[in-house]
C-alpha cells in the first residue's frame, strides 16, 4: 500500500469518535475484503476433519470464530480463535492451549506454533471498541 494512502487512512481513523462511526468503517472494510481473496484455492482443512467439527463447536461459536472463515490457515496459526480466548482479557495470541489440543497434535506435525494471520479474530473487534472508548475518555 502506498505511504500516502496509509497516511490518509491514519488521519481518517484518528477522527473516529463514536462506535457508530467505527461500525461504518468496519462495514466498508468488510465489503472491500469480500472482493479480495485472502485464502489459497485449496484450504488447509480441505482434506482434514476441521477443528470446529473435531471440537463440536456450536453454531454460535463457529459463526464468530475465524478458523472456519480462513480455512487456508490452521486454527493454531490464527490470532483470536475461540479456543485461544479466556475470561482474563487474553488477546487471542497465546498458543499454549494449542500445544495440548488434539487438533494440533493430529495435524500440526509437531512444528513450532507461530501466529500467521493477525487481526481477524474475535478479540480484535473487542479491542477496537475498547480503544475507541479510551480515546473518547481522553477527549473528555
Amino acid at each position: 500500500m502506498k505511504a500516502k494512502t496509509i497516511q490518509q487512512l491514519t488521519e481518517l481513523l484518528k477522527q473516529v469518535g463514536t462506535p457508530d462511526e467505527l461500525a461504518e468503517i468496519e462495514k466498508i472494510v468488510g465489503e472491500a475484503k469480500g472482493k479480495i481473496s485472502f485464502e489459497p484455492t485449496q484450504g488447509f482443512w480441505e482434506t482434514r476433519t476441521p477443528c470446529w467439527e473435531m471440537c463440536h463447536c456450536p453454531e454460535a461459536i463457529k459463526s464468530e470464530c475465524p478458523a472456519p472463515k480462513y480455512q487456508g490457515t490452521p486454527c493454531w496459526a490464527i490470532e483470536g480463535t475461540y479456543c485461544k480466548l479466556d475470561d482474563y482479557g487474553a488477546r487471542g495470541d497465546d498458543t499454549s492451549i494449542c500445544e495440548v489440543c488434539r487438533v494440533y497434535k493430529r495435524f500440526g506435525s509437531a512444528e513450532p506454533i507461530k501466529i500467521q494471520l493477525f487481526g481477524r479474530g474475535i478479540d480484535t473487534r473487542v479491542r477496537a471498541v475498547e480503544e475507541l472508548g479510551e480515546k473518547e475518555k481522553a477527549r473528555s
